[in-house]
């Protein structure tokens, strides 16, 4: 893809935009959602409808939370949205199921959105704590590499961590979808992860998902012009 070709990139309205965020909770292990600061839900995945929505709206299904667990998780959110920060809040009950919440903020324009994802404890993620952090730094630090580079890659890459798919990442870049394929599974060679749902889990780990977040943000907005065209 040329230069001309990437400074196409579409420029997605605002709803366009809101409307994608059910994208960033597109991956099978953990149940997830996006809310905004008033704590409407804008979006829920279909394995959080599947797990804690099976016979309650997702405002029942918090209104019922006991209080204590209730405090905890608001206080961790207005926390994550008052120092734009990620947290993650362990041993969080369900039932009799343990959790632990990872709470994300972010911004598009004047707006700040959470994005919560539930992470069941004592399965075989949890023990993987380290080993996603290493990963993250290694990510982090190829995402750099290939920002600097005449390539379509760096959006390509940063939209498929959160979860769109190569149809809605070839809206977006204007690169058709089997680019958009080639260049995961070239980056995928590279990096040596399984899946995205192991990008998700590393970046959750090391509490480094914002930037990518921030990334995508950017170009959702049409601002990564500047950045990829060098």
């Amino acid at each position: 893809m040329c230069a001309k070709d990437r400074s196409q990139i579409t420029v997605l309205s605002q709803t366009e935009t809101i409307h994608s965020f059910s994208e960033m909770l597109n991956f099978s292990s953990c149940p997830s959602f996006i809310r905004n600061t008033q704590g409407e839900f804008l979006h829920t995945s279909p394995l959080f409808d599947k797990i804690f929505l099976t016979s309650v709206t997702s405002v029942a299904w918090f209104s019922a939370l006991p209080l204590k667990t209730k405090i905890e998780l608001i206080q961790s959110e207005i926390k994550s949205f008052t120092e734009d920060s990620s947290v993650l809040v362990r041993g969080i009950g369900f039932g009799d199921i343990s959790w632990t919440v990872f709470i994300e903020s972010f911004h598009l324009d004047d707006e700040k959105y959470s994005r919560w994802v539930f992470i069941r404890e004592g399965e075989a993620i949890c023990d993987h704590a380290k080993e996603y952090a290493d990963f993250s730094s290694k990510m982090e630090k190829y995402i750099d590499r290939i920002s600097k580079t005449a390539s379509s890659d760096w959006a390509i890459f940063n939209l498929y961590s959160v979860g769109f798919s190569h149809a809605t990442i070839s809206k977006i870049t204007g690169v058709k979808e089997q680019t958009s394929r080639n260049a995961v599974r070239h980056i995928k060679n590279d990096l040596n992860f399984p899946d995205r749902d192991y990008i998700i889990l590393s970046s959750i780990y090391a509490l480094s998902y914002g930037r990518v977040v921030g990334n995508v943000i950017k170009i959702l907005k049409g601002n990564v012009n500047s950045l990829l065209i060098q």
